[in-house]
Order: structure tokens, then sequence, then C-alpha cells
């Protein structure tokens, strides 16, 4: 199939059979080998999930208790989507035969196809035009599939060896099996991050990035979309970043491939040609895409994304600039650090004025006013307890040239009680302004984290996640200003 065909791929493909099917089917299952990624799709699919699910191999009438069928055409239904876990060397004419009965989606997961070089290439080229013809789109090859709970999971690895998130409102989409089970779903799991669908898409043959994108920026459930990229096929860059600022939804996208060696290894990985970073990250940027550049900036943007979309939350972030930022904390040297790591996430404290500062100091009980730090960082010190917190804080998110308050809670100060997370969650819920927390990790303080954030109040575990979260927010701003100013071209 010529390179300049498959160009000509459009976005416009019904991908529901993909993620939302009523039946599907698993084609390529083993009675001798218990562990062939057909059997671990076929029985999750069968006793977890809630797709109707049949299984083809043509050698067995049944595997562990389950009848299989010999052919694809023998099933007593035309099911939603076809699974392969075959071979490259059988995979056109299994593809074939499941056009042909009427199956409207595919994921293939098998290898050695474009990756592998010109050969592979071609048998992968053969099989995007039987599915072009047949208005057949399918996922992959060389992937890992769907996770699209409740209905379907394709990852063909066994549900005790997974750590999966919650559902929620994050779609995901990524180039690298590996990555999608582990940095996403481990991350996400870790910090209760929900999930609505991910997708491995591997090869990207035929459904790449941009249909992807597409398809979830009409999803109900979807409000943040996020992708690990190793490169684009020729074109398909551009077409994502125009796609992307018409998007109403967040798209965070963290980049493989970034330096010489990984560029190497993606073209070997999935197939891709890795541009130069820079070039790449200065589109996204004009684009209003979020690249952050390591998994802990990744985590943490998705994680305040995600909690930003609740509508008590659903404040504009585009007057937020970044330089009026106020810090509260309860430690002195937690506001230095936290003022060093502003400065290096390209963000700045606001001033305080005389009348600010006197009337910060009086907002104190009498202890700790005598010792509390009233310039910004503002520091009430270990004698501070939670109505000094609340009250001060009720009187920042007051305040016209504060557009943001980290508040950075050492909860060891014995002054301060557990109640103090829903103290600081009621006046969340009154103003307008974000406010992000930090609470050390561990289990003995979790009734203040939690508080905060099972009311979408997002808290850092460490002070630069709860700054690495204000640059998201900034971030976020900014590239709604320029979706709403910017013109469709490169």
């Amino acid at each position: 199939m010529p390179e300049s065909k498959i160009d000509e791929i459009d976005t416009e493909f019904d991908l529901t059979p993909i993620f939302r099917p009523k039946s599907a089917v698993v084609i390529g299952l083993s009675q001798k080998n218990p562990y062939h990624p057909g059997n671990a799709m076929f029985t999750k699919n069968l006793m977890e999930m809630e797709v109707k699910t049949y299984g083809v191999a043509p050698k067995y009438k049944e595997i562990e208790g389950h009848k299989i069928y010999n052919k694809i055409n023998a099933l007593p239904e035309i099911p939603d989507l076809a699974v392969l876990a075959v071979s490259s060397r059988i995979s056109l004419s299994v593809i074939k035969e499941a056009a042909e009965f009427g199956i409207r989606g595919a994921i293939i997961v098998g290898g050695c196809f474009g990756e592998t070089g010109k050969e592979g290439k071609k048998k992968q080229d053969e099989i995007v035009k039987v599915c072009m013809d047949y208005d057949m789109p399918f996922i992959g090859p060389n992937c890992v599939g769907v996770y699209s709970p409740p209905i379907l999971d394709t990852l063909f690895l066994p549900s005790e060896r997974m750590t999966k998130p919650k559902s929620g409102n994050v779609a995901v989409i990524s180039q690298s099996g590996g990555v999608l089970v582990d940095q996403f779903f481990i991350n996400c799991a870790e910090r209760e991050i929900g999930i609505s669908t991910a997708v491995s898409v591997g090869n990207k043959a035929m459904i790449n990035e941009t249909h992807l994108i597409n398809y979830f920026e009409k999803d109900p459930k979807t409000d943040v979309i996020a992708l690990y990229l190793e490169g684009f096929h020729v074109g398909d860059g551009r077409k994502f970043c125009i796609n992307a600022r018409k998007s109403k939804k967040d798209i965070v996208v963290y980049s493989g491939g970034r330096t010489s060696a990984g560029k190497t290894a993606a073209g070997s990985h999935t197939g891709s040609l890795a541009a130069n970073n820079l070039i790449m990250a200065g589109a996204f940027k004009q684009y209003s895409v979020i690249n952050p550049e390591t998994e802990i900036e990744l985590k943490n943007t998705l994680k305040v994304y995600s909690m930003l979309a609740n509508p008590y939350r659903n404040y504009s972030t585009m007057s937020i600039h970044g330089d009026k930022i106020a810090i509260l904390s309860v430690s002195g040297g937690h506001g230095v650090l936290c003022s060093d790591l502003l400065e290096k996430y390209n963000l700045s404290l606001t001033k305080l004025t005389e009348k600010q500062k006197d009337d910060v100091g009086f907002l104190l009980n009498p202890s700790a006013s005598k010792i509390a730090g009233l310039n910004n960082p503002i520091d009430i010190t270990g004698s501070g307890g939670n109505e000094d917190i609340v009250n001060i804080l009720e009187y920042l998110l007051n305040q016209k040239n504060i557009e943001m308050v980290l508040i950075l809670l050492v909860p060891q100060v014995p002054q301060l009680s557990m109640s103090l997370g829903r103290d600081i969650v009621n006046l969340g819920n009154k103003y307008k302004k974000p406010i992000i927390g930090y609470v050390p990790w561990t289990p003995k303080f979790s009734l203040i984290r939690e508080a905060l954030e099972l009311n979408h109040i997002p808290c850092g575990n460490t002070i630069e996640e709860a700054v690495q979260m204000a640059a998201a927010i900034k971030q976020k701003g900014e590239g709604g200003i320029r979706k709403k100013f910017s013109h469709n071209s490169l």
C-alpha cells in the first residue's frame, strides 16, 4: 500500500465498536499455553468485564471449560469487535475473514509489522487496505489494546499482576503498552487519578493519536486526555496539533524519544519518527498542548486537571499568570523551600502591602503574632492553630493581588487538629480561587489529605509536587488564552 494512501486516512471513523462493544471475539487461543495472550484476554473479559465474549481457535472445541468456535463465521452472532492474538503471518487472512463477516472494529496485539522494517511494513499496509475497504477501524498492531471499564479489557496481562486505577475522567493514549500499565496505571492508582478509558496504540497503522483525541473530545466521561508519544508518522504531527488546539479538553503529552538514543529506540519500538525535541516542545506550547518533562510532573498535572474539571472547582484559569502567589505555612523552612521551587517553575510570589501584613498579624492569636513571619511566604510558626490558618486563608483569598494560595501543612504541630482539611474545604467551596495543599505523605495524616482531595482540592505529597501543580494551573490558563485568540495555522 503506498504511503500516500495511508496519509489520506481522515478522522471519520466510528470507534464505538472498539471502546464500547456489546460483544467481542478473541481470535487465537491455546490449550498448550495457558499464558498465551489470547487466553488471558478471553478469560478476563469472559469472567470480569461486561462485554459478551467469544473465542475462536481452529483446533479446539473448548478451553478451560469454555466453548470455542473454529471459525469466525461459525459464531452465533456478529460481534462488534475482533481482538487478534495471532502471528503476523496469518493476520491478513484473519482480518479479511473478520471484515467479511461484518465485524465493525478490531484490535491487533501482535508484533512483527512496521516496526521491523520493509517486509513488516508491507504486511501492515495490506491490513490497513482491507480495513479501509470494509470501513473497519483497528487499533495497533504491536500493542496491548484497550481498557474501557467496566466493558472491555484487552490488556493481555493477568489481572492479578495488574494495578488498575479507579474509574474517572482521564483518558490515556499510550504508544507503549509498558508505559501504559506501569507509569500511567500505577501512578494513577497511587494518586487516586481516575481513568475513563486507556488505549495502547502501538504502530498506529490506521488509528492514530488524532483520531483518538477527536473521539475522546466527544466522550462525556472524559475531561482530560493524556498521551505518551514517541513520535508521529509523516504529516501527523501537524494534524495532531491543529486538532488539539480545537479541543475544549485539557490535552497532556508526555514525550519519549527526546534524545538521539531515545529516537533510535523509538524507531525500533513502534516504527515512529521522533521529531526534534525543541521543535515539538515549541509546537505543543503554541497549540496549547501541555508537555510535562518528567514522570512526576505528568502525574501532578493529571491530578490537578482531573480535579479542576469538577463543577465546584471549575473557575477560569485564564486569569492566573503565576506571579501573584501566596504561601501560607506553619514552618519557615517549608516556606523557604517553596519559594525556591516557585522560581524553578517560573512562578513568583506576590508582594504584600504593609496594610496586608498588619491585617495578617491582627488575625493571628497573640502568641503566634509575636513571632510570625508576615512577609510572603507567611510563616505562622508552630504557635499557630486551625483557626489562625482558616482566618488567614480566607483573608488571602479575598485579596485582589493574590490569584492562588499554596498552603503548606505540617500536622506534627500539636495545635493543628485532623479537622483542618475539612475547614480548608469549606473555604475552597466558598471562593473561586485555586488552593493547593501540601501534606506529608504518611498514613498518619491521611485524614487531612483525604478531606482535601475528596473535595477536589489538589494536594502534593512533597512541596515540589504542590509547586508543580501550581505550574500546571498556570500552563492551563496560558493554553486557554492561546486557544481563544489563535488561528488554525502553523
